[in-house]
């Protein structure tokens, strides 16, 4: 076993809780499976549930550097007396293979009917930051009191100690039926309204985890903030392969970039994806901004800035097209780096019959940014990047349509300030 450390933020939470804990405690039973009416009843994705209150905690365990044997690879816990299923599990798991077998590397998945309290969740914390050879990755049916600010903010803690964490979807609540209930062979059978209920707990997953995205493991607790910057740091060892998210829920993207003539009030969001030109890995962000503050793309210079770039290919994707200060800010911006090729698709135009925002699109044109209109392949591209990469894109009705139309007037604008000679790179 990996020797103890006390991690950056242990201090919340015991070092570790089987070694810490002075009272003897009972012994933790795990049931290998649950009653079908069990799994059915209390694992049911619904956004309001009544009546259940126990949590299920089906895990899986996985050693990289050991042998586990058959029986400590999987299993199902519940709250035992005072003692929640979660604390239930780290004690079983210290007791039964960290003190016992030394592994190696143990990669932990737990499918959960609630996401862990905040108690829980500062203790799991703590666990995760003293035990470094785990890694842990946790998918919930629902989000225990997810309107909570204290419950929010230590989901936020887990995933700043590199806990990944996701809302069940349907090959979720599959592998759980077949592994950890007593199914007789039957095939796991999907309840009315299942998908939707997904979209909503992961939406509601979003919001809770997007300030630990925002300002990485050394800025908890969050506090509150008129600006947002989405951009997953490397810090938070947080990976999207486990989970449905991005940075963007699913209803955010429809609603945000939705290209209709009459849409509901819509925030300026703006979605990067830099590729270096030295073959690094593409980085990829999302930033909006609120009334009264610095607009996305101010904050999006100043990430560019701070990154000292000297050659590389940046597209953007924006809810609405620049400003007349953002433009000018993006064209002396283009014509101080030569070399960075800047693209620019906008779902909708912003004051687009104005003379100061015609000016603004004309000085992007002229600096030699590419600015047009998003179209299908845009809109696709950008749900893949900053969405959901395993669900396709449906796009909404009348959404060519409305491409069309925006970039007829676009072109106009273009023609009517004698730009028409002027062609995208």
């Amino acid at each position: 076993m990996q020797p103890q450390r006390l991690g950056p933020r242990a201090e919340m939470g015991p070092i570790c809780l089987g070694c810490s804990h002075r009272r003897p405690y009972p012994p933790i039973r795990n049931p290998i499976k649950l009653y079908k009416e069990t799994f059915y009843f209390h694992f049911k994705n619904l956004p309001y549930a009544k009546g259940r209150k126990n949590t299920f905690l089906c895990f899986e365990v996985n050693g990289k550097g050991c042998d586990l044997p058959v029986s400590l690879r999987q299993g199902v816990f519940k709250k035992e007396g005072r003692i929640h299923a979660e604390l239930c599990f780290l004690y079983w798991l210290h007791d039964r293979i960290l003190k016992v077998l030394s592994p190696g590397e143990l990669k932990v998945t737990w499918y959960m009917s609630w996401s862990p309290c905040n108690r829980c969740a500062e203790q799991v914390a703590g666990f995760l930051a003293t035990h470094h050879n785990l890694s842990l990755a946790i998918f919930s049916s629902r989000f225990y009191y997810k309107g909570d600010p204290s419950h929010q903010q230590m989901l936020c803690r887990l995933v700043q100690e590199g806990a990944r964490m996701a809302a069940m979807d349907l090959p979720e609540f599959k592998k759980c039926w077949d592994k950890f209930a007593y199914n007789d062979g039957q095939p796991f059978t999907p309840w009315e309204r299942l998908y939707k209920n997904f979209r909503f707990q992961d939406s509601k997953l979003q919001e809770i985890l997007r300030p630990c995205c925002i300002l990485g493991p050394s800025s908890y607790p969050p506090t509150p903030s008129d600006v947002c910057l989405i951009t997953c740091l490397p810090e938070t060892r947080f990976s999207v392969e486990c989970s449905q998210m991005g940075w963007l829920g699913e209803e955010v993207f429809y609603l945000q970039f939705n290209n209709s003539h009459r849409v509901q009030p819509v925030q300026p969001y703006l979605c990067y994806q830099l590729e270096p030109s030295n073959g690094q890995e593409p980085h990829k962000g999302c930033l909006l901004n609120k009334k009264g503050k610095q607009h996305a793309e101010i904050l999006f210079l100043d990430k560019m800035r701070s990154m000292e770039l000297s050659q590389a290919t940046i597209t953007c994707y924006l809810t609405w097209s620049p400003c007349p200060n953002c433009a000018w800010q993006l064209a002396a911006f283009k014509k101080d780096h030569p070399d960075i090729i800047l693209r620019i698709y906008a779902s909708r135009l912003y004051f687009y019959w104005r003379t100061a925002f015609q000016k603004g699109l004309c000085s992007l044109w002229q600096s030699g940014i590419q600015v047009d209109v998003m179209d299908l392949p845009q809109f696709t591209d950008c749900w893949r990047n900053f969405v959901n990469p395993r669900r396709p894109f449906r796009p909404w009705n009348g959404l060519e349509k409305n491409s069309w139309r925006l970039q007829r007037r676009l072109r106009r604008i273009k023609e009517s300030w004698g730009l028409q000679d002027l062609v995208n790179n």
